[in-house]
């Protein structure tokens, strides 16, 4: 039995033989295939591998949108991760399709598909180059975290990626600028889920830096992930509306704030400390 995930306008599924001359005629430019294989160059190699599972994502029209490879126990050459791990490889969206957001909510869904293909399975990785900033962009946004960097990759300079596949994502979840008018120097970032404002970021630049000022999530909505999604997904936000912010920073105050936890599962990292506060700094320019 094949399993099928819809998400919003999309189909995820692993690869069936009908859908063959789709891959076949599957679109890349010369820039992109120099990132992602073409999918008709791996297509075999992962069917007759057992610990690969070749996918595919179709539109409402039943088109194939895009491809990947799930490899599991794959380990990636100069880098120490663990047996029990899923890699994600060859993911591309035809350029046919693109421009679409195809690809972000692929991302933004694969963690509930993977989960729902290797069940006992929780340690999630793909490697990107380090120039792409616009796939880096959107596994930020699907909560992945920068993991490790390698000077030296096929083709430069890449990065890996990973995603705890047991930690609370809210793959639904948008950062949108507040329209009303803010005071100065403080911007207020909506946390929208569903179409519905659940919370809100308030964040003040300094310079090069960003520092979050406030995290605010709906009583009702508190302990479903959201306040942990929106810090993942902030880095990639503040590159987004900001030019030349290199760091963000946020300062906890009190012994337990309950910050302190989703800081550092968002990759914050602590760099001062006191008895009643704590600063952590991530750096999101690379």
């Amino acid at each position: 039995m094949v399993i099928k995930q819809n998400f919003e306008n999309i189909i995820v599924q692993p690869f069936e033989e009908k859908y063959r001359k789709a891959l076949y005629n599957f679109n890349l430019n010369e820039r992109q295939q120099i990132y992602s294989s073409l999918p008709k160059d791996v297509l075999d190699d992962a069917i007759n591998d057992e610990d690969r599972i070749p996918n595919i994502a179709l539109n409402e029209a039943g088109d194939v949108i895009g491809f990947f490879v799930l490899h599991q126990y794959y380990q990636h050459e100069g880098y120490d991760t663990p047996s029990q791990v899923i890699y994600v490889r060859s993911l591309s969206v035809n350029e046919d399709y693109q421009g679409y957001g195809y690809g972000t909510k692929m991302m933004m869904y694969l963690p509930q598909y993977v989960q729902d293909l290797f069940p006992n399975f929780n340690h999630l990785y793909l490697v990107v180059d380090a120039e792409n900033k616009g796939a880096w962009n959107v596994y930020e946004r699907a909560g992945f975290m920068h993991a490790a960097t390698k000077e030296e990759g096929p083709i430069g300079k890449e990065r890996l990626y990973y995603l705890d596949l047991d930690s609370k994502h809210v793959s639904s979840l948008k950062l949108k600028p507040n329209t009303d008018e803010q005071p100065f120097n403080i911007h207020i970032i909506d946390l929208i889920k569903d179409g519905q404002k659940v919370g809100f970021i308030a964040i003040e630049r300094h310079d090069g830096r960003m520092n979050i000022s406030k995290i605010e999530v709906n009583k009702d909505k508190r302990h479903h992930g959201i306040a942990e999604s929106a810090l993942r997904q902030l880095a990639t936000y503040v590159r987004k509306h900001f030019d030349d912010v290199e760091l963000l920073t946020i300062t906890l105050f009190g012994e337990n704030n309950e910050l302190k936890s989703l800081c550092i599962n968002s990759n914050f990292v602590e760099i001062e400390a006191a008895d009643d506060f704590i600063v952590f700094e991530k750096y999101i320019n690379y």
